[in-house]
């Protein structure tokens, strides 16, 4: 790709970005809960949000914390810091939060990714459940499947078919009713409570004496390699931005370490607020291709953003050895390297790795956002 080509369609990323930082101030203050109706479909979005009312079709919940309180005939799509579901749901339900508790009944199937997720003991899901999360507690009842992936898995529920979990501990509750066939990956093996009832009997696919048998998909190596290949991307795009960008690039990093804690700030605001502004885009109806074409460059931009904090993160570094020398391409690139190298080594540790990546993209969003407001800052 040639110089002029790649600043072009690094601008068209950042570009975008600019309108979430000229939009993002406004949305972070305190401000009324967003609704609106389009037929038997519901919106609604804000720091807040509650939907005390019925829905009919479908439903768009997007705040800080949001209580589904009252029924919906169709899918309910879900995010928030905080969400709790704790009516009716007639169809699918797909939810991504920090903490999220469901306590109803599904008519269809489940999608769940929080930091910490909780399906209480009245818990009905018609379908089939697939859940991701840090901590995660799955009670209640499940039709076709239940598939579980989390550090901390406890397992207390009914379900009619097959149970798979992915897991460094995984703990099954006494009363526990598995139709089909339990298996599971995590660090030690599990024993079950004498009154668990498993119907297609236990497997733990790690396990050496099981063997491998044809066709079976090695995930640690297959997760080797994406990661590897993963690594190669950032790198290609660090080294755009750090090539087709570099006074932008610099001046990202110069902006972080003249104000690193309103970066980390602003990073927040823009991470946050930026799904809230596509659902309030959604809800206007007219602005739903605007909403398209900011959710897809929002989407790219969080990579940008992620490369360009483990760029600062690698100058600062860089700055400290060679005494405030202006470091070269290759010195940069060297170092976004060793940072990203040991972001990759540190997801391995529990809390402390997601803690360190998130720091590293609230910190690229916000040096982004910093560096298009301030653009003589000096480097």
């Amino acid at each position: 790709m040639q110089a002029s080509s790649a600043r072009q369609v690094a601008r068209l990323g950042l570009g975008g970005l600019w309108l979430l930082w000229l939009t993002g101030p406004a949305l972070a203050g305190p401000t009324e809960e967003l609704s609106g109706a389009m037929g038997a479909d519901r919106f609604q979005a804000g720091a807040s949000v509650v939907l005390a009312e019925p829905v009919d079709g479908d439903a768009l919940l997007a705040g800080g914390s949001v209580d589904s309180d009252a029924s919906i005939g169709g899918d309910a799509t879900v995010a928030g810091g905080t969400v709790a579901i704790r009516a009716t749901v007639g169809d699918d339900l797909y939810a991504a939060g920090g903490r999220i508790e469901v306590d109803a009944r599904i008519g269809g199937n489940v999608r769940l990714a929080g930091g910490s997720v909780t399906m209480t003991p009245q818990t009905f899901v018609e379908g089939g459940a697939a859940v991701a999360g840090g901590t995660v507690e799955a009670r209640g009842h499940f039709g076709d499947y239940l598939t579980v992936a989390g550090d901390e898995v406890t397992l207390g529920a009914e379900v009619d078919g097959d149970v798979r979990v992915y897991a460094h501990r995984l703990t099954v509750l006494p009363g526990t009713r598995i139709g089909g066939t339990l298996r599971y990956r995590a660090s030690d093996p599990v024993e079950l409570p004498p009154d668990v009832v498993v119907g297609g009997g236990m497997v733990r696919e790690d396990d050496p004496a099981v063997g491998p048998t044809s066709g079976d998909w090695d995930g640690d190596d297959a997760a080797g390699r994406v990661g590897w290949i993963g690594l190669a991307g950032l790198l290609v795009v660090g080294a755009l931005l750090a090539w087709g960008l570099a006074g932008f690039s610099q001046r990202t990093t110069a902006a972080l370490i003249a104000q690193p804690w309103l970066g980390l700030g602003l990073g927040f605001v823009v991470l946050v607020c930026t799904p809230v502004l596509v659902a309030v885009l959604v809800i206007t109806l007219v602005g739903i291709p605007l909403a398209v074409i900011l959710l897809l460059t929002y989407l790219a931009t969080l990579i940008a953003a992620y490369v360009l904090g483990a760029l600062y993160c690698g100058d600062r570094a860089l700055a400290a050895l060679r005494l405030g020398a202006q470091p070269s391409l290759v010195m940069r690139l060297l170092g976004l390297f060793l940072v990203l190298v040991a972001l990759a080594l540190a997801s391995g540790i529990p809390v402390l790795g997601s803690v360190a990546r998130l720091v590293v993209l609230l910190l690229g969003l916000g040096g982004i956002a910093l560096a298009l407001r301030t653009p003589r800052l000096a480097t």
